[in-house]
């Protein structure tokens, strides 16, 4: 991969609940530059309010992208890494009010997550059959793709709890699976490779889905989706893998790219 489009903006700070307390700004860049990283995007969790019955995100208003850019503006930044601040939005809990125009507005980049079914509060299947579980899952990618502002899909289809992964999967037609696809294409929604999920069946299970987005001409980011500084090697376990299935260059986004796209979605 090209330096230009070797970078990760998914990357989780100690602001983020789930993450580690050494997940500060200064570690996770200085780990990123160390790994000869263009470009590094934080995107902690947020909702605009919060959600009974779910603590995680009591906390996560948009002060913590004002927060965070403090801290980084304390910094002496290594050279030739560009830093975005962003954040994880999250539809399965907060559905189509999971973004504000001023969390947009405020956001360098949107990620958005569309499978935290392991939360309290989220919708659940009404059995547990795998069909029953990929309709679900269609169905909130569906919204989620829909939401104005969104710059990344995240984590397509994966959820710790929502599993077997390749039984479910196995029952998704490639019909629904193009449907999503070419939605993403037209709102111009890039999907994410992430090597966190990648620990398990994952990128097995869902190489069909990934293999008809490059084929309908999505465009694709890598990412680690990092807690803490040692889990940004996890971004090279998603990029062996998209190398080992004919990923090109070009079918990734630079950060050029998603810096202008995201211009769009505030104008």
């Amino acid at each position: 991969m090209s330096d230009s489009i070797y970078a990760d903006w998914h990357v989780h700070s100690h602001f983020s609940p789930c993450a580690r307390a050494e997940a500060t700004a200064e570690a996770m860049i200085h780990r990123a530059w160390e790994k000869g990283l263009a470009a590094i995007g934080f995107a902690d969790h947020f909702t605009p309010a919060p959600i009974p019955g779910l603590p995680f995100y009591d906390h996560l208003r948009l002060h913590i992208l004002d927060d965070l850019r403090a801290e980084i503006s304390q910094l002496a930044l290594p050279p030739g890494i560009t830093v975005l601040v962003g954040m994880e939005a999250d539809y399965t809990v907060a559905g189509e009010a999971c973004l504000t125009p001023q969390a947009i507005a405020k956001a360098d980049h949107v990620v958005c997550a569309a499978s935290h079914h392991h939360l309290p509060t989220t919708p659940q299947p009404t059995d547990n059959r795998p069909r029953t579980k990929a309709e679900l899952m269609l169905h909130m990618a569906r919204g989620m793709l829909r939401v104005p502002g969104v710059s990344i899909w995240a984590h397509p289809f994966a959820c710790s709890t929502m599993q077997p992964l390749g039984e479910i999967a196995a029952t998704m037609r490639e019909e629904e699976l193009a449907e999503l696809i070419a939605l993403a294409n037209e709102r111009e929604i890039a999907i994410e490779i992430n090597g966190g999920a990648a620990q398990g069946d994952y990128l097995q299970a869902m190489s069909r889905f990934f293999g008809l987005a490059r084929e309908m001409g999505a465009r694709f980011t890598i990412t680690a989706d990092a807690h803490k500084p040692g889990d940004l090697d996890r971004l090279d376990v998603a990029l062996r893998w998209a190398r080992s299935v004919s990923f090109r260059d070009e079918d990734f986004l630079t950060t050029r790219e998603l810096i202008a796209k995201q211009q769009r979605r505030k104008a």
